[in-house]
């Protein structure tokens, strides 16, 4: 299969993904060479690594140097509490809190905001994406963005209530991109352009829009939060 467009390891990483999903790949089936993937989907060796180790980092593969690549037994995450030293309860009100403060927060962001907020949230959104390039979850660089907009909020009351729970909202900010990363391999990029559309209209001072765009992105993290723990507790 030829593969032709932009951000090619994600598209070589989704057929992988359907080929295991739809059981034409089973757990412990070795895949081809590095070469071999690569004259197949007609693309550089470079791709194929950057979709493997993507594959990795989501759980579907094991890399064994010197044996091949191997597609591995896969269990649905479940929210580990135990990470944020909490349960549910404490979850349900970070959440509730979180919808409360930051939608307004980023109102007044996009009101308030002067060039220099605009460097610390660009600055975290960068980060965010070199961690979607290296694989990583993110959540330093997703707390640094939020952090940053109540800086450009320019109420000292609505940033603390923010740095009380930042140590919850951190841990739950790893939990859910966890999850995200093994719900689908474009998820991390979907929660990432979330944010950029928050960004954009703080940038261009729309504060109906910057309030809209967190509260829909808060409302997508609500959504994939709930029916895991759901998942957890059945």
């Amino acid at each position: 299969m030829k593969i032709s467009n932009k951000k090619l390891y994600e598209k070589v990483a989704d057929v992988i993904i359907l080929d295991i999903n739809e059981g034409r790949l089973n757990t412990g089936d070795r895949l081809p060479s590095i070469k071999a993937l690569s004259e197949s989907f007609g693309v550089g060796q470079a791709t194929i690594r950057e979709a493997l180790n993507a594959l990795r980092a989501m759980g579907y593969i094991d890399i064994k140097h010197g044996q091949g690549t191997f597609i591995t037994e896969r269990e649905e995450p479940r929210f580990n509490f135990e990470a944020i030293n909490g349960d549910v309860k404490d979850i349900e009100n970070l959440l509730e809190v979180r919808s409360i403060v930051e939608v307004g927060v980023a109102r007044l962001a996009a009101k308030n905001r002067n060039d220099e907020d605009l460097l610390a949230i660009e600055s975290a959104l960068k980060d965010m994406k070199l961690a979607i390039k290296e694989n990583d979850l993110g959540e330093a660089s997703d707390l640094k963005f939020h952090l940053a907009i109540a800086d450009a909020a320019k109420n000292d009351i609505l940033k603390q209530l923010l740095l009380n729970v930042s140590d919850i909202m951190r841990h739950t900010m790893k939990e859910t991109r966890r999850i995200y990363l093994y719900t689908k391999s474009k998820s991390i990029e979907k929660l990432y352009n979330e944010h950029k559309e928050i960004f954009e209209a703080i940038k261009i001072q729309n504060a109906q829009l910057a309030q809209s765009k967190m509260a829909f992105h808060l409302e997508e993290v609500e959504k994939v939060v709930l029916s895991n723990i759901k998942k957890t507790d059945s």
